[in-house]
Order: C-alpha cells, then structure tokens, then sequence
C-alpha cells in the first residue's frame, strides 16, 4: 500500500499521516470491540464490506483526504476480523482439538498474507497497480454477499453453561 500511495503521488509525510490514521482507526475499533462482538454476524459482514469499501475506494481515489477515508475503512475492518473469526471457529471446536484449529486457522491466515502480495504483485505486473485494489474489492463485496446469505453460520456458539 505505500508504494500504490507512493504511485499516487502522495509525499511521504502524506504516507505516514495516512498510516497513522489507519493505526487510530485500529485502536478506536480494538476499544470498542466489546460492544461490537455482541453482534457478531452483523459485525463481521460490516468489517467485510468495511474492507471491501476500503480497497474500492483506494482504486478510484488520489486526494489525501480520500485515501485517509479508505484507510480507516480498511483500519476498521482488519482490527475485527481475525478476532471475530476466531471466535466463531472456537466457539464449535471441542476443547480437546482448539489448539489444533487455532493452528489451522493461523496457518490459513498466514497463507493469505503470503499468498496474497504475490497474486496481487503479479496482477499489477500485467494489469497496472490499481487493479488488484479493484479485484479484492469485487471478491470482498462477494464474501459480504455470500456471508449475508450464511448469516446463521457466523454466530458463535454461546456457552449458556456460564
């Protein structure tokens, strides 16, 4: 992202302001996650158009006031996702296996922050280096979709034992 923000003609100085918008907008999200998990579905579907948001923004926008819009969208929607998901994934996994699949969930994450940069580094090559923003985008508003239409699946199961 520096470098398309780099590409996009903002200084350095711009960068880092912009980076640091993304980081409040983490730690405003990580405060108020408490409230936000009480409705898990509907918040996980709003950080995955959040995100999707975010990255269609940064295809078509070149303002510093733009960018700073889709980086908190984007600040937003990272800083409760991967909490929230491992939430629902350990919430319907017996105990005896939740080291397992915190493993497997880490190894699927890890998977697409690697995998991730080089698909979208080899669509920049062919395509310019806006267009993968414009891709995940659309992927992104998918996953939403398809995550609306499974919203009964994404409700963790709630221990009423407590």
């Amino acid at each position: 992202y520096p470098a398309f923000l780099n590409d996009r003609a903002m200084t350095p100085v711009n960068i880092e302001i912009l980076f640091f918008i993304f980081g409040l907008s983490r730690i405003l999200t990580l405060i108020m996650a408490g409230k936000l998990a009480k409705n898990t579905s509907l918040t996980l579907i709003l950080a995955t158009f959040s995100i999707a948001a975010g990255l269609g923004l940064s295809f078509f926008v070149e303002s510093m006031i733009e960018f700073a819009i889709a980086i908190t969208l984007l600040g937003f929607g990272f800083s409760i996702f991967f909490p929230l998901t491992l939430e629902i994934v350990l919430s319907k996994t017996r105990k005896e296996i939740s080291g397992t699949m915190i493993g497997a969930y880490e190894t699927i994450f890890g998977i697409g922050w690697a995998s991730g940069p080089i698909i979208a580094g080899v669509i920049s090559y062919f395509f310019g280096n806006e267009t993968p923003y414009l891709i995940f985008f659309v992927i992104g508003i998918g996953v939403a979709i398809l995550s609306i239409s499974k919203r009964k699946l994404l409700e963790p199961n709630r221990n009423t034992n407590l």
